[in-house]
């Protein structure tokens, strides 16, 4: 394209160097004063839409280079971890962000050039159809870029909904708070270890523990962020965290056996969580 505008600037060009190679040995006339200043014009002219086309053309290259970077790999839809997903997700808005602005700049420049031609009166209307064209062209590649642009963003919207239901699983956390044998009854805690003596029914010095399969629906859910502290039922009375809970993660930890009194201040939910998602709280 740019070929067939470049052959019809030529012919500008070597027009007005026989009529100033004519003026030369003579004086020009009036009329061929005003050839040559009407020539000067529409090379003056050829050569300014010449140069917005190679820009134009330049800057719908770099955007589609652009374009190309930014595509988001499939697997990185599937990740399970929510920090980089979330880096990808952000990096990916901001870029498009950036493309799409450069879209629209694109956009502005090619319907100046066309405006341009359609009022310059001295063009030829071979050099003006050849530069039609060439805008046509360039809207078919700003339009495939606009569709590019649409699918990324349809992308980043699946990143956003995978971050977010990301960020709700893993800040969901559970807590159940009741006395031992409330606990054993629900299955939420066993008994191990022990020694058996003679005459008696049950074990002696058994441990209480976290079952291997505990129901989230007998817990208590919160979200880990928004719930910094858990009351406890009755203030007076003594509690022993029997899950596998990070206490340095509280605000005071305790020094007994894990046991609290009052309620519980989470300094870290972090840490605190970082063990166990699931906080069994014994009372007495």
């Amino acid at each position: 394209m740019f070929s067939q505008i470049r052959v019809a600037a030529v012919r500008v060009s070597l027009g007005l160097t026989l009529i100033a190679g004519a003026a030369c040995q003579q004086k020009p006339s009036a009329e061929t004063q005003g050839r040559i200043a009407e020539l000067t014009k529409v090379a003056n002219e050829r050569d300014r839409l010449l140069a917005e086309m190679s820009a134009n053309a330049r800057m719908m290259s770099e955007i589609s280079a652009d374009l190309a970077k930014v595509r988001i790999p499939a697997r990185k839809l599937r990740l399970s971890n929510e920090s980089p997903l979330g880096a990808a997700r952000d990096s990916a808005v901001q870029k498009i962000k950036y493309i799409t602005a450069r879209v629209r700049e694109s956009e502005q420049k090619l319907s100046q050039s066309e405006q341009r031609i359609r009022e310059l009166t001295t063009l030829s209307e071979g050099l003006r159809d050849t530069l039609q064209a060439t805008i046509n062209n360039y809207r078919s590649v700003v339009d495939e870029q606009k569709a590019t642009i649409i699918a990324l963003t349809d992308q980043v919207a699946q990143l956003t909904d995978t971050v977010n239901l990301l960020k709700e699983q893993n800040n969901t956390v559970y807590y159940i708070i009741g006395t031992k044998d409330e606990l054993l009854q629900k299955g939420i805690v066993v008994q191990t270890g022990g020694s058996r003596f003679p005459l008696l029914f049950s074990k002696v010095g058994q441990t209480v523990v976290p079952a291997r399969e505990l129901d989230p629906s007998a817990f208590t859910k919160i979200n880990k962020r928004a719930v910094t502290e858990i009351p406890l039922p009755e203030a007076d009375k003594t509690y022993k965290i029997a899950s596998r809970q990070d206490l340095d993660g509280l605000a005071t930890p305790p020094t007994d056996g894990g046991k609290v009194v009052g309620s519980l201040k989470i300094a870290n939910p972090d840490k605190f969580w970082l063990t166990s998602r699931f906080l069994i709280v014994i009372r007495g």
